[in-house]
């Protein structure tokens, strides 16, 4: 803090109430405490009125006026009139301070209330020692002295300076040490101010410290009067410059070798004539200040494109305006340099523009970043609108804790407007928890502020619901920044259509796959009956070739191993949905003749088949499956046939309110339930080991029936048969 600063600030703290006017008593300044004694709350109700409305004229204040007038001194009792109209006693000191002209500058009003002079006496004590600690916390040297030159008070920095207490120089012209000369010197300048009563000041003062060295000092000194006006002290501020001298130095110093160049100029009749410049002029634009002179001056070689602006700086420059302005000039080389040019008006004694001055830097690298960035930033505008992304650049919200409490649209896309719904300028410095509350429901606020707080970058799938202005499926990362997070939409609604059609089609192949296996299993299993039943003729043919009934035989086996055929080409059919096997409509009871004439063989001949199935009965399902179920069935009663009585087979069909009921019995050897029941339908699973057979057949079956849509029931006894119910839906035909 400067000694301005601190005087200004004792003053404005004093307990004392002082008001400081003009020549004709206007009010400039009041401190706190002179607000509290007259019971104003501001100053803009003091400040700007005339001192006479704040105490009652009397015969002793015409008095002090007077001596005012004369000594430029005074101190007396008053009246003072507050701002609630009431009256209070007090004293008052009032002085003025003139210029070097000897001309009244302001007038100086001190007020101390004289209700109490015990507390007035105190007042001015802890005055004092206030102003004392002040004066001590000062760098500058202060010494009072007598028109004996006797120091009456020194501060403590020139206590220090001098190397001793400051009640041990209380009295004492100087140290012994210093020259006396030089105390002549003083001794010589304080008698002026003394006999004169005028300021004065000494631009380089020296004096010998005990260290040996003389150093210098910028002092002004000052006389003190009394309340009569007398002049029995004067005050000395003092600071030392010894090294100003050097600093000035280091200065063009520092300016000759940095890349900065200063300058100054004369402003005559509106004209700006540069007169110096420091070396480093010529260094940037290779040219000094009077080869500019001679080329017609600095407007000559300043890039076409910035005339205007410097035009309006010089116009801000005549106007008094300090300011910075950034253009091009033609080097002595060809090349054009960016200069940041300040400059800084200057006024002479009579308020008149007479001077300029001002520092220059060479900021063409600068601006070539600048532009580099510029360039940068474009690239980075257009990428960021041909992204195939909605991209979002959003700030942290704090509530008066720092705790996020929402995130703010800085900055997005184009894209990323278009997915929102909404024009940009009403989403920049909106919140986006308020304008959408899904991210407070789906919990995406509690990750962004994860992502921020935790610098950790989040990737993720989720799914718009129908209803928002964009529904549908989309990827998501968010990436941290140093004040938010960037987030990055992608529309993936097509992949994953594409991704569901791949899953269809993958079904689709499993489907057929199994299919596949469905064509090895029947082929394998449904075939060998037929083809061994023709096999069968073949050799009852062989005993009698011409037996046209064998022949009419083997020719109906053999249409109808190529029908089983035909329906069995339809498993290996894909089609575009995952159900794709077509149903037809067959005659039941027809459909059941053809079956049985794959089972006409030697063994027929022997077994009783009686079939009960009304003549209009139709059943629309699947042909291949149902042929496959039904020879399933069929093979397996002719098979298990009983060798100790005849064969009897029952094939009957029933209509309920949801199926066609088809059973089909057998007197056969029979099945033991209670040992195999669990077991009926599994894979691989076979009952009678003495006879020949893979386990395929029932698996086949209720599979094939539960496919499409019915059930499969089994009832049987060891040795008295077995009867199999088949439930096929009663699907109509559409």
């Amino acid at each position: 803090m400067d000694i301005k600063s601190i005087i200004e600030k004792a003053v404005e703290e004093s307990i004392s109430a002082i008001a400081i006017s003009d020549p004709k008593g206007k009010i400039v300044f009041v401190n706190k405490a002179f607000l509290r004694l007259w019971g104003y709350a501001s100053k803009e109700e003091v400040e700007g009125r005339n001192a006479n409305e704040f105490w009652i004229p009397s015969e002793n204040e015409k008095n002090g006026i007077d001596s005012l007038i004369k000594t430029g001194f005074y101190f007396g009792e008053f009246e003072a009139v507050k701002k609630n109209k009431s009256i209070w006693h007090g004293v008052a000191q009032f002085s003025i301070s003139k210029s070097t002209s000897n001309e009244i500058q302001f007038i100086l009003f001190n007020f101390f209330e004289s209700s109490n002079r015990k507390r007035t006496s105190d007042t001015i004590r802890e005055t004092e020692n206030y102003y004392s600690q002040i004066l001590d916390s000062i760098s500058d040297f202060i010494i009072c002295k007598d028109s004996n030159f006797k120091m009456t008070y020194v501060n403590q920095a020139c206590a220090d300076y001098l190397g001793q207490k400051k009640s041990d120089l209380i009295g004492t012209y100087d140290i012994p040490e210093n020259k006396q000369e030089f105390i002549e010197e003083y001794h010589k300048i304080d008698s002026f101010v003394f006999k004169e009563g005028k300021q004065v000041k000494i631009e380089k003062e020296p004096h010998l410290g005990k260290d040996g060295l003389v150093r210098y000092f910028n002092t002004v000194k000052t006389p003190i009067r009394d309340q009569y006006g007398n002049i029995n002290e004067l005050v000395a501020v003092a600071r030392d410059i010894t090294d100003s001298e050097d600093i000035l130095g280091k200065l063009k110093l520092i300016a000759e070798i940095t890349s900065d160049y200063i300058y100054t100029a004369n402003i005559i009749e509106g004209e700006i004539i540069a007169d110096w410049s420091s070396g480093n002029l010529s260094k940037i634009v290779g040219y000094t200040v009077e080869e500019i002179g001679k080329i017609g001056g600095w407007i000559k070689i300043i890039h076409p494109d910035d005339l205007d602006l410097v035009g309006n700086r010089v116009s801000e420059i005549l106007q008094g305006k300090v300011g910075v302005s950034e253009y091009r000039v033609l080097s002595k080389s060809g090349e054009y340099v960016w200069i940041r040019d300040y400059s800084k008006p200057l006024y002479d004694e009579f308020g008149k523009l007479s001077r300029l001055i001002g520092a220059s830097k060479n900021i063409t690298i600068e601006k070539e970043v600048e532009t580099k960035l510029k360039e940068s930033n474009e690239r980075f505008k257009a990428s960021l609108e041909a992204s195939l992304e909605s991209i979002y650049f959003l700030s942290v919200v704090k509530d008066d804790h720092g705790t996020i409490i929402d995130f703010a649209f800085n900055e997005m896309n184009d894209k990323g407007v278009k997915n929102l719904g909404v024009p940009k300028e009403e989403l920049i410095g909106k919140r986006i928890c308020e304008l959408y509350p899904i991210n407070l429901e789906n919990g995406f606020f509690e990750q962004y502020k994860h992502v921020f707080l935790t610098k950790q970058p989040l990737e993720q799938e989720y799914t718009i619901p129908d209803g928002y202005y964009t529904p549908g499926y989309f990827h998501h990362i968010v990436l941290p920044t140093t004040d938010g997070i960037v987030i990055y939409n992608r529309n993936i609604s097509d992949r994953v259509a594409k991704n569901k059609e791949l899953e269809t089609l993958v079904q689709v192949t499993n489907r057929q796959n199994e299919r596949l296996r469905e064509y090895t299993y029947i082929t394998s299993h449904n075939l060998r009956a037929p083809i061994a039943n023709i096999l069968s003729l073949c050799n009852l043919l062989k005993d009698d070739p011409g037996d046209q009934t064998l022949v009419q035989m083997i020719e109906s086996s053999a249409q109808q191993l190529d029908h089983m055929m035909k329906n069995l080409n339809e498993l290996l059919t894909i089609e575009k949905d995952s159900h794709s096997l077509v149903k037809k409509e067959i005659h039941l009871q027809q459909e059941i003749q053809n079956q049985l004439l794959l089972y006409v063989s030697d063994k027929s001949n022997h077994t009783k088949v009686d079939v009960i199935i009304p003549n209009d009965l139709f059943l629309y399902t699947i042909p291949v499956y149902f042929e496959s179920i039904v020879n399933n069935v069929l093979s397996n009663a002719f098979k298990y046939l009983s060798q100790k009585s005849i064969g009897h087979i029952r094939i009957e069909a029933k209509l309920s309110e949801e199926f066609i009921i088809l059973t089909i019995s057998d007197n056969g050897i029979g099945i033991d339930l209670e040992k195999y029941r669990n077991k009926m339908f599994k894979m691989n699973s076979r009952f009678h080991p003495n006879i020949e057979g893979k386990g395929m057949g029932l698996f086949l079956t209720k599979y094939q029936i539960e496919s499409l849509g019915g059930k499969i029931e089994v009832e049987s006894e060891v040795d008295k048969g077995t009867s199999f119910h088949l439930y096929f839906p009663t699907i109509q035909k559409n």
